[in-house]
């Protein structure tokens, strides 16, 4: 099991939530869109080489194609 963060991004219709966390010497993410079924699949993924970086490409990537209204 890996140890990381969950962001959650309130979205009008559903939840998104990006899971970050460290694999070896790579930061990564995994995008999923949260409704009422529960989680499907990763929606999306991200790889950077800092926390930072990463969670900055995921919250560019939910702006773009989940937008908050």
């Amino acid at each position: 099991m890996k140890t990381g963060r969950l962001l959650k991004f309130h979205r009008p219709g559903a939840d998104v939530h990006a899971y970050l966390y460290q694999e070896g010497d790579e930061m990564r993410a995994v995008i999923y869109l949260m409704s009422s079924g529960g989680a499907r699949d990763p929606e999306h993924r991200i790889a950077g080489a800092t926390s930072d970086d990463v969670e900055a490409q995921v919250r560019a990537w939910v702006e773009s194609h989940y937008p908050r209204e």
